[in-house]
């Protein structure tokens, strides 16, 4: 109890930065004084957002020491539906933003049956605070070739699906980043792996972000965001078993709940990535643009709902 409940308070945390870093970036937008960075930095609201994702990002780490990965990650992704609530309330007050219509609501209750009958079905083992050294830093080795890759697909301004391809090494760089901080979280601080651990968690995390910023860049948001979305939890779900010793439960109808309601979830919420980027003004850069440093933009995780 003590892991799903800060593992809610985590998204819910990262679901309020979300809101609140994209509506501080819309007011900053309207700004004609100076660079966006330093309008950025004039708006209290995204101020607010960046204070709110450090705490959900404490919070989830929080959630992992002890807790599962496999119960923390599909959980995490719920901040995706409260970020959509969160988002009505206050768009209410502007008349000119569109609220949440049916098909993004249907997709919510989409992510909340999937998610409670994934959980039910799961029944995890208690698996490990640690993983191998080896393994952890094999995957972070992965991801980190996987990152250059897209990065060297993406040079090329005639590449095809630049935006889908940085959105996919994104993610799976958030999934890695999860299974990473999971190790850190259970190793002790006074062994050289702990910091070893730090460093690729630094490396694989950052370069997620900066990719999916790329990403943003590249193409509309609705190529980039719902692959994103969707790779963060399978990476850390199907990695947990091998890595965390937390395998699920093995009976053919827990399988089948299994099964049911993961494609729910990840249905529910590509559906809801899709519709947000879809409702979301254009801003990323033409498709002959080259990617930029990421620097100008606001921080956007593959939980991000944005919405106008």
């Amino acid at each position: 109890m003590r892991t799903v409940l800060l593992t809610l308070a985590a998204a819910a945390a990262l679901a309020v930065a979300t809101v609140a870093e994209h509506r501080g970036a819309t007011d900053a937008a309207r700004d004609p004084h100076g660079g966006l960075v330093r309008r950025l930095l004039r708006q209290r609201i995204w101020l607010a957002g960046q204070v709110m994702a450090v705490a959900g990002l404490l919070l989830h780490a929080a959630a992992l020491h002890g807790g599962r990965l496999v119960v923390v990650q599909p959980l995490l992704s719920s901040g995706l539906v409260l970020a959509l609530v969160f988002g009505m309330v206050v768009d209410r007050r502007h008349p000119e933003r569109p609220l949440p219509d049916r098909l993004q609501w249907a997709a919510a209750g989409a992510v909340a049956v999937g998610l409670s009958l994934f959980l039910l079905a799961a029944r995890p083992d208690s698996g490990a605070a640690e993983a191998p050294f080896w393994t952890t830093t094999v995957c972070a080795a992965v991801a980190l070739a996987i990152s250059g890759a897209a990065m060297l697909h993406g040079r090329d301004p005639a590449g095809r699906h630049r935006a889908f391809v940085f959105g996919l090494a994104a993610g799976l760089g958030y999934g890695v980043s999860s299974l990473l901080l999971k190790e850190l979280v259970g190793s002790s601080l006074g062994h050289w792996q702990a910091w070893a651990t730090l460093a690729e968690l630094g490396a694989v995390g950052g370069l997620a972000v900066l990719l999916a910023q790329w990403g943003f860049q590249a193409g509309p948001l609705v190529e980039s965001l719902p692959v994103a979305t969707v790779a963060e939890p399978v990476v850390a779900v199907a990695l947990s078993g091998p890595l965390f010793a937390e395998y699920l439960a093995a009976g053919a109808l827990d399988r089948t709940g299994q099964g049911l309601g993961a494609l729910t979830l990840l249905a529910g919420l590509a559906v809801l990535a899709h519709r947000a980027a879809q409702r979301e003004p254009a801003t990323g850069a033409e498709a002959s643009d080259p990617p930029r440093p990421a620097g100008p933009l606001p921080v956007m995780r593959s939980t991000d709902c944005p919405r106008p």
